[in-house]
């Protein structure tokens, strides 16, 4: 059974982009965190955490800094 943890991150994986796997292997493309299946939702480990945790607050910084481009050129 998935920690609460586990569950939250997910979700929050969830929210950020839909899974993108090759249909053989449940890894998400572009997070690489593990999937429920070819078709399902993140599944990620305990083990995974900290560094999913870094890859989305990374990928928030990243939408946080494009944005601040886009208004200075504007």
């Amino acid at each position: 059974m998935a920690s609460s943890e586990q569950q939250q991150l997910a979700s929050r994986l969830d929210e950020h982009h839909r899974p993108e796997t090759n249909g053989r292997m449940s890894v998400c493309r572009r997070c690489g965190v593990i999937t429920d299946g070819p078709d399902g939702n993140h599944a990620p480990r305990e083990r995974e955490l900290a560094r999913t945790s870094q890859w989305l607050d990374t990928q928030a910084r990243i939408r946080r800094i494009a944005g601040a481009r886009d208004r200075i050129n504007r």
